[in-house]
């Protein structure tokens, strides 16, 4: 059975119903611009029933907060990132919800990490679905039958995908890790910010004993800021910028690429007048002479060559699309700890969550046929 819900009225009939159902499966429609992105209509399914609620024509969907913010509710979603960020904040939701991505759940079986609805449908189910509503504009009102069954129909079909797909992961023992890689890419987490050092500006070589004393006090004063300050603050790369120009006052520092002007109206003063402190107090003891550091080596190209070796390799073996096993972020991660401790273990030992379960094994064993570069001197 499917229902329109576009009257406040119903909402907290549909609220009273949701909160018994143990799992949800969710769709949105929404249209992007300029201003930003619109919720145009959220689609729910309980597997008995589907509702379809008018996000425009509703514009206080608080009496949903309840049932969908459960602790206990599992939502199912396909390729969900959008739909999960504008459902917490329409619904202003403080807690997270265990979710299942059947996207990411077919990407942890095959090699395909990105597909679209349609095409898991007929995979699976045997299903094809046509296209004719793709395109429409959902903030039309009102809102046509074939459109609306179109809708319906994203969430027609997620019950027994999930099935499926639950069945597949079980055969692999992967269901728990399914949700764990679910809520890394729908409730993705900041990377936490590395500790600023000389090293990571690549032309600090560059830089005389004043402007190398004052980028000092740059990471200085940078590390030292709340990560709410740090948002109105110049971009780290711009430290090198001002370092080299060495701004007396506000009105030098605003000309500086990537000072934001709030900051040098607001801040500038007591920041130019502190580092020219500084720098009147640096000494020449205080240099330290920097070699440009190389563009690349044989060393990088080898170590490269060979982490998409051991990727590629991996996910064949393991039957995991390479881009859900070792993204691309995991992947500089894992370099880097390479590069610093020179020991295969100990970077493997860096990994989290569900890649620290399954590759290091896989990883070390593949390691004796195909040594790291850095392991060979």
């Amino acid at each position: 059975m499917t229902l329109f819900v576009d009257k406040s009225r119903d909402l907290p009939g549909l609220a009273a119903r949701l909160a018994r159902a143990e799992r949800v499966y969710l769709d949105t429609e929404f249209e992007s611009s300029r201003a930003g992105t619109q919720l145009s209509l959220l689609q729910i399914s309980t597997a008995e029933e589907i509702f379809l609620i008018d996000a425009l024509r509703l514009t206080d969907l608080g009496p949903l907060a309840g049932p969908l913010g459960r602790a206990d509710v599992e939502w199912v979603v396909h390729a969900g990132l959008q739909d999960v960020a504008l459902l917490v904040e329409r619904l202003d939701l403080k807690q997270r919800a265990r979710v299942f991505d059947t996207q990411v759940a077919w990407g942890l079986t095959s090699a395909e990490p990105s597909v679209s609805l349609a095409y898991l449908k007929f995979k699976l189910l045997g299903i094809r679905s046509g296209k004719a509503h793709q395109a429409d504009d959902w903030r039309q009102r009102p809102l046509p039958a074939s459109q609306l069954a179109y809708a319906a129909e994203d969430v027609e079909h997620l019950p027994a995908l999930f099935a499926a797909l639950v069945a597949r992961l079980e055969a692999k023992e992967r269901v728990e890790i399914a949700y764990e890689a679910s809520r890394e890419a729908l409730w993705p987490e900041p990377d936490a910010p590395g500790g600023l050092r000389l090293e990571d500006f690549r032309n600090a070589w560059q830089l005389d004993p004043s402007s190398q004393a004052a980028l000092r006090y740059l990471i200085e004063w940078y590390e030292a800021l709340s990560p709410d300050a740090r948002a109105e603050a110049p971009e780290p790369k711009a430290l090198l910028s001002i370092a080299g120009r060495l701004p007396e006052n506000e009105r030098e520092l605003a000309r500086i690429k990537g000072v934001p002007r709030r900051f040098a109206e607001r801040s500038g003063r007591a920041l130019t007048g502190e580092l020219m402190r500084r720098t009147a107090q640096a000494t020449a003891a205080d240099f330290v002479p920097i070699d440009p550091p190389p563009y690349a080596t044989f060393e990088d190209v080898r170590l490269d060559a060979w982490l998409g070796t051991v990727r590629a390799e991996l996910a064949a073996e393991l039957q995991i699309a390479p881009e859900l096993l070792l993204p691309g972020r995991v992947l500089r991660r894992l370099r880097a700890s390479l590069v610093q401790l020179r020991d295969l273990s100990a970077a493997l030992a860096t990994l989290e969550g569900f890649r620290a379960k399954l590759l290091p094994e896989p990883v070390q064993r593949l390691s004796r046929t195909l040594p790291p570069p850095l392991a060979r001197g």
